[in-house]
């Protein structure tokens, strides 16, 4: 997530890609991973080029860092998986380690495979100057011409450090690259498992080379067939609703420090958040946790049910003037590492939406949407309406997407929760509708994605489908 972050068309790049041949394999050098925590498997790690403008490969290559771990059962071994985490700008050899865990019951049939997406950490990286949430939502004149100034200074240094990138960083240059990496490994078909914008990756490779489909599963992939102010809005709902379910969550518990009924807990998490405006307090990250840092550290943390227990203890030291946990969620949201090291995930994360979305606003056209914002979520509304901002000043607008379709691709498995605060049901339902074999399955539960020990139905499902190929019967639920 991120605070701040010449439409040109797409309709060349889809039809050389749906009408050109098989990417051109570009044999990796495999080498043992610099720098990656080990998790008991063995990582390699490998670099490819592929071109900076796929209709115009002659101006130049950029590098697409890769990693993966080899099948634990190669006499069973069905190919390569090809993970990818979302984002936009999630990096593949910062994540696929942590979460290979998760995907345990796949690794004796496929290599896990990731890779950093163009833009992103070890490949050709988009690089901007540092930015921050503002201090507070801007009220007066002067402070929204602060926020028009700090989104036009961010939108330079983008420009000035990595201009010639930003007109290919959307989704379809994206999926392109897929298809580079599926070669790379050898294999005749993409198996893959994109997680939230991660799936939208794979929803447009599908649109590109539906023939190349093997395997696909869709976790939470939310769609790009919305506009970005509808999309943030719709996030906006979705993360007040999770509050709502995390503070439900903390008074089943007992003893709920935040209060003792849902409402008494709104009204704590209320009167913290006005506490904090007026007087921030120091943390040891040696920053203030800010009305909108702690807010930030709250839409994260309610939207991930596996911490809530971590996160309730957050909020009751916050409250007690102790911001030090509840801050580490925004370090997420600021792409903060725990050595104090900054990720690019906030320059690429913006420079991707920017280049995706068509639609783009004035700060002052901004500063009109915000009672909208307000009215949907009183207490996230405002500082997501903001992230319009973004790209009031971006260069490039629109060029990322087109239509998808997916036809004559095999069956591909969507995933949608219908609590998730950042994937609505509405959105997947959308997305799988458009894919001409989208097949979705429904989970009942609240958090961002459900594969992977979230729970034992859709674990049960994926498995099967991903392990055997038995696609699930469409209309499929999960309890």
């Amino acid at each position: 997530m991120r605070w701040f972050g010449v439409a040109l068309g797409v309709v060349a790049l889809l039809a050389t890609a749906c009408g050109g041949g098989p990417a051109q394999r570009d044999e990796p050098a495999w080498s043992p991973c610099q720098g990656i925590a080990g998790d008991g498997r063995v990582w390699e790690c490998a670099t490819i080029t592929a071109p900076r403008d796929y209709r115009a490969p002659e101006a130049g290559t950029i590098d697409l860092a890769l990693i993966r771990t080899r099948s634990a059962d190669p006499a069973r071994r069905l190919g390569s998986l090809v993970y990818n985490p979302g984002g936009p700008g999630g990096s593949g050899l910062e994540t696929v380690v942590g979460v290979a865990s998760r995907f345990s019951a796949l690794l004796d049939r496929y290599d896990l495979v990731s890779w950093d997406p163009r833009g992103v950490g070890r490949s050709t990286a988009v690089n901007c100057s540092d930015g921050a949430l503002p201090e507070r939502v801007p009220r007066t004149d002067a402070e929204w011409s602060a926020i028009d100034a700090s989104s036009r200074q961010f939108a330079d240094s983008c420009v000035a450090a990595s201009g010639p990138l930003l007109p290919h960083i959307g989704l379809f240059d994206s999926a392109r690259d897929i298809d580079l990496v599926r070669a790379a490994v050898g294999d005749e078909k993409l198996n893959y498992l994109g997680v939230s914008y991660g799936g939208q990756l794979g929803a447009a490779y599908a649109t590109l080379f539906p023939q190349r489909v093997g395997r696909m599963l869709l976790d939470a992939p939310g769609t790009p067939l919305r506009t970005f102010r509808q999309s943030l809005l719709d996030q906006s709902a979705g993360s007040e609703a999770a509050l709502r379910q995390f503070l439900s969550f903390c008074v089943a518990q007992g003893d709920c420090p935040l209060g003792g009924t849902e409402q008494a807990a709104a009204d704590g998490i209320d009167a913290f958040l006005a506490r904090v405006e007026v007087s921030p307090p120091m943390t040891d990250r040696g920053a203030p946790l800010t009305r909108p840092v702690a807010t930030a550290a709250l839409g994260l943390g309610v939207a991930a049910p596996e911490v809530w227990p971590h996160l309730t203890t957050a909020l009751a030291q916050a409250f007690s003037g102790n911001g030090n946990e509840l801050i580490g969620y925004a370090d997420l949201f600021a792409g903060r590492r725990p050595d104090g090291s900054r990720s690019n995930f906030a320059s690429i994360n913006t420079a991707a939406n920017c280049a995706d979305y068509p639609d783009f606003y004035s700060t002052e056209q901004i500063r009109g949407f915000l009672p909208e914002f307000a009215k949907v979520s009183p207490r996230f509304g405002e500082l997501t309406g903001l992230r319009l901002a973004e790209c009031a000043h971006w260069p490039v607008h629109g060029v990322g997407r087109a239509p998808l379709s997916g036809a004559g691709a095999a069956p591909i498995v969507l995933i949608g929760n219908t609590g998730d605060p950042e994937a609505p049901i509405e959105w997947v339902s959308e997305l799988a509708q458009a894919l001409g074999s989208g097949v979705l399955v429904t989970y009942h539960g609240v958090g961002h994605g459900a594969y992977g020990g979230v729970n034992d139905c859709v674990d049960r499902v994926v498995n099967a489908y991903l392990r055997e190929g038995a696609v699930p019967e469409r209309g499929t639920v999960c309890r």
